[in-house]
């Protein structure tokens, strides 16, 4: 069963996974790439364009396919720590991955986010992860044009149009 949190613990967990990235992941740390936002519910990790632009102006796809892959891997480190699978860093590895670039990503900061609240899933996962000690899921992050988190923009006709969609199969291993 997961542990819901109060917003100083979701916060506690921001950071830890922000140094993590400091101290663990040289090509996060030069994206300058951050949480953004994490409710235990959805991440949306945050990286300037400053430090990731290619010579259009435009988000570099390697920062993008990062920023999304990192979504995906920070939602999944958090979920594992919320779960209580491990006091330590979880062992997690991404086994699959798929990308599609829609459309250019300008605006000052690129924003990733991932969400999955599919309670099913994760009984199954966890269910999976008791009995062999291993088990993965698979987790969409987008990212939007306009810099805005993927829950928070819309169009008119309500729905969303990202600019990057990732899907990736996310691995713990005992």
């Amino acid at each position: 069963m997961i542990n819901k949190l109060t917003a100083d613990e979701y916060t506690e967990l921001s950071a830890r996974f922000d140094q993590f990235v400091q101290d663990h992941l040289p090509l996060g740390s030069a994206m300058g790439l951050k949480v953004n936002h994490y409710n235990g519910d959805s991440i949306s990790l945050l990286a300037p364009l400053e430090l990731n632009d290619n010579d259009k102006g435009t988000a570099f796809g390697g920062s993008l396919y990062c920023a999304a892959v990192m979504a995906g891997w920070s939602y999944f480190y958090l979920r594992c720590l919320q779960y209580n699978l491990t006091e330590e860093l979880p062992s997690i590895v991404i086994s699959k991955a798929e990308i599609e670039y829609l459309a250019p990503v300008n605006s000052s900061n690129i924003i990733a986010s991932c969400s999955n609240n599919d309670a099913s899933m994760w009984d199954e996962f966890l269910n999976t992860y008791k009995a062999r000690g291993r088990a993965k899921v698979t987790l969409s992050c987008l990212i939007n044009a306009d810099g805005a988190t993927a829950s928070s923009t819309a169009s008119s006709t309500g729905e969303e149009s990202p600019a990057v969609k990732f899907t990736g199969t996310y691995a713990l291993i005992n």
